[in-house]
């Protein structure tokens, strides 16, 4: 009986970080297609407002808790060792802090993205299409060399341990994976739920025409600058909570451009997703990242397997990952450009709607135009 339930507990462990890696690379490739597949945005940048989230807002709450519990020591990040522990301790013994703490860093991360997001928003959106991903790009390049750097920042290339208060939260049940699974998929149903709002409304279609023709929409009376600059920053936003997020699935901070928030986890692969799936399209955002997860976590275990049997091999295959992501990308771009799920127009009005005119218009009736338009408006 022990067995079988270690077995199950096993199982399940198998099974939810699969799931939280799911959930956060969704929440991270909405963002993505937000602003690239709708609004026409490059943001190869991605990882500054993820990095920024997550480093200030771990920084903050390490610090915030070693205030409140009155901690004692010369260097906090050479006893973080000690410090970690009683920290996660006091949370789980007091949920109303642990819940307090986790809203605190989901604020911290929102309020910072948003603002580097605002921010770089003034020179980003006058440039062209591809110097404004190398701007981007290079930006979130010098701030993982700048935290790296800076040793009273996140405790330089040795890095720091955040507190995690949904994990700690969670410690008495033994089911810490689960409750922090939940938090994830609630995030990642919200996210999508709102996506497909932007998508489906007015403003979508709007994003739509700034990104196929700026002087159309210009000529529409469009403000194409502050359309891409609200885009930016709130796609920067959601970038710096899922920064948050990712410190309640891996508390660990390492700084640098080889440390845990790396421009191929947060940059590259959120786009190999988008376009995998279909740009412009939650649906195939939401079908990119599992096929991505599924052919990525079967080389995983593939390549674990190889290992375990001892076999030696000319290449190493820790380093084969990258080049498959690179291979699936240039598959995709050649054999199936427009993704798993093609990009659709949207309906202004809806399609019982459309029926009920085509029904009328079949029985030799008039439809009622002023209540199409005003229909279509509300949609």
């Amino acid at each position: 009986m022990a067995l079988d339930a270690s077995l199950l507990s096993q199982l399940v462990t198998d099974l939810t970080q699969p799931a939280q890696l799911f959930c956060l690379l969704l929440i991270l490739s909405l963002t993505v297609n937000l602003e690239f597949g709708y609004a026409g945005i490059p943001n190869f940048g991605k990882v500054l407002f993820v990095a920024v989230g997550a480093f200030v807002a771990g920084s903050l709450s390490y610090r915030l808790m070693i205030y409140l519990l009155g901690l004692k020591g010369a260097d906090i990040f050479a006893f973080q060792a000690t410090f970690v522990p009683q920290i996660d301790a006091h949370l789980a013994n007091h949920p109303l802090t642990a819940i307090g703490l986790a809203f605190f860093m989901l604020a911290i991360g929102a309020v910072l993205g948003g603002l580097v997001g605002f921010l770089s928003s003034y020179p980003a959106i006058r440039l062209r299409e591809d110097y404004l991903g190398m701007l981007l790009l290079a930006s979130g390049e010098f701030f993982n060399y700048a935290s790296q750097a800076y040793y009273p920042f996140l405790g330089g290339a040795q890095g720091m341990t955040s507190p995690s208060p949904i994990f700690s939260l969670a410690a008495f049940t033994g089911e810490q994976n689960l409750a922090v699974l939940g938090v994830l998929a609630a995030f990642a149903l919200a996210v999508y739920v709102y996506a497909e709002k932007v998508g489906r409304s007015p403003l979508g279609r709007t994003l739509r025409a700034v990104r196929d023709s700026e002087v159309a929409s210009e000529a529409l009376g469009k403000d194409n600058v502050a359309i891409r600059r609200n885009v930016l920053i709130v796609g920067s936003m959601l970038a710096g909570m899922v920064g948050v997020l990712w410190l309640f699935y891996q508390p660990y901070i390492e700084p640098g451009t080889i440390g845990s928030f790396t421009r191929q986890t947060f940059t590259f692969i959120p786009f190999v997703i988008v376009i995998l799936g279909g740009v412009s399209n939650n649906r195939g955002v939401l079908l990119g990242t599992f096929v991505y997860l599924v052919i990525i976590e079967s080389f995983s275990q593939g390549t674990t397997y190889i290992l375990s049997q001892g076999y030696s091999l000319p290449v190493d295959l820790s380093r084969v990952q990258a080049v498959l992501i690179g291979a699936l990308l240039i598959f995709v771009m050649l054999r199936r450009p427009q993704g798993l799920v093609p990009e659709k127009p949207t309906l202004t009005i809806k399609r019982s709607k459309l029926k009920e005119m085509v029904d009328n218009l079949m029985r030799g009736g008039s439809s009622d135009l002023a209540e199409v338009e005003k229909e279509a408006k509300a949609e």
